[in-house]
């Protein structure tokens, strides 16, 4: 029998407080909401879950702070509230923004993608987080002991790039846990070769928010890889301008190369979804969007993460031969040794013909 959405809300509350935050009874659990003109999270997010927080025997408080432009502006009160707690939970862009720089702790802390309370009462988030984590290392395990990678796609992008051997250099940690499982870490691009058909539009990496970050692309760029850096572009001149711009003003944050494509990564949570008009918002679609496995993006233009990001649909994505990605759906699910992982009811969620629309 199909659950109602209050079902599907307390076990996805659940999954959150007990699968991935592991908290337990007596631990004190911070929620951290979002303020501002524009939020990104519901404000019932907080007080929802800290219900469920407090019928597992927790300790919750919760906490509202405006998001700042990067890292380095992150409020002392959510700082100090963190560390007088077992775990922490963001439901805000806040956790995005230290998603690869907060300090190391042993404290759990984790960003939840979910927007709104649409999104707990959903298959999103509340498939077993653990079963998706095995899912993640798997697919991780498999990445690592690559060689080299393919990426291609009818758009016209074609790329090869090499893994370099051990973990620190083929890809870039989170510094938190992400909820759901959306994604792995980004793969580093190594002398990556080939072709990027740069579509659609550019956005911001959400590391730093910084004023014009959105670029609207009404015809596809295509711009030439040489050794990991865009070194020729293809497309109407004045708009090939525009993005130039674009890359110089982002890489200007950090100082870094504004021709650089650092790292890509793809969705891995065919549940993700977006019901809304993606151009409204464009950084608000790929704060949740980014998890569907439709969605490759890259990021780009100054130091590592970058502050440009690419957004590809429907690539295919090849390992050492190995296709993992097949015109966007996540094959690698149909693995029977991945199968093998998952209930019965939790395989009709898991697989490549599972695919819900992101508004691209």
């Amino acid at each position: 029998m199909a659950q109602t959405a209050l079902q599907l809300q307390e076990a996805s509350a659940r999954n959150l407080l007990i699968n991935c935050a592991q908290a337990q009874a007596g631990d004190r659990v911070l929620l951290v909401g979002e303020l501002g003109d524009n939020p990104y999270f519901d404000s019932e997010l907080c007080p929802t879950v800290a219900k469920y927080a407090e019928s597992l025997g927790m300790k919750s408080e919760i906490i509202f702070a405006e998001p700042g432009s990067d890292a380095d502006s992150f409020p002392d009160v959510v700082r100090d509230a963190m560390n007088r707690s077992d775990r922490t939970i963001f439901f805000s862009r806040l956790g995005d923004q230290v998603r690869f720089s907060l300090p190391d702790d042993s404290r759990i802390t984790v960003m939840a993608y979910t927007l709104d309370l649409d999104y707990l009462s959903s298959p999103f988030a509340s498939v077993d987080f653990l079963v998706m984590k095995k899912v993640h290392d798997a697919l991780l395990s498999l990445i690592l002991n690559a060689s080299s990678y393919r990426i291609t796609g009818d758009c016209g992008t074609d790329l090869v790039s090499e893994i370099i051997p051990g973990r620190a250099e083929a890809v870039a940690d989170f510094a938190l846990e992400l909820f759901p499982v959306m994604i792995f870490p980004p793969v580093i691009c190594h002398r990556m070769n080939g072709k990027l058909s740069i579509r659609n539009f550019v956005t911001s990496t959400s590391t730093r928010a910084f004023e014009g970050s959105t670029l609207i692309l009404n015809e596809p760029i295509v711009a030439t890889v040489e050794e990991s850096r865009m070194v020729a572009f293809e497309g109407p001149p004045k708009l090939v301008e525009h993005l130039e711009d674009q890359l110089t003003r982002a890489a200007k944050l950090t100082g870094g190369d504004p021709l650089l494509i650092n790292s890509w990564h793809t969705g891995i949570n065919p549940g993700t979804f977006y019901t809304q008009d993606p151009y409204k918002d464009l950084d608000k679609w790929g704060t949740v969007a980014y998890g569907s496995p439709r969605y490759t993006h890259f990021h780009a233009a100054g130091i590592d993460p970058g502050d440009a990001a690419f957004h590809v649909m429907d690539l295919t994505i090849a390992f050492d031969g190995e296709t993992v990605w097949d015109r966007g759906r996540f094959v690698f699910l149909d693995r029977p040794d991945i199968q093998a992982l998952m209930t019965p009811e939790q395989a009709g969620l898991l697989n490549s013909q599972v695919l819900h629309q992101i508004g691209i």
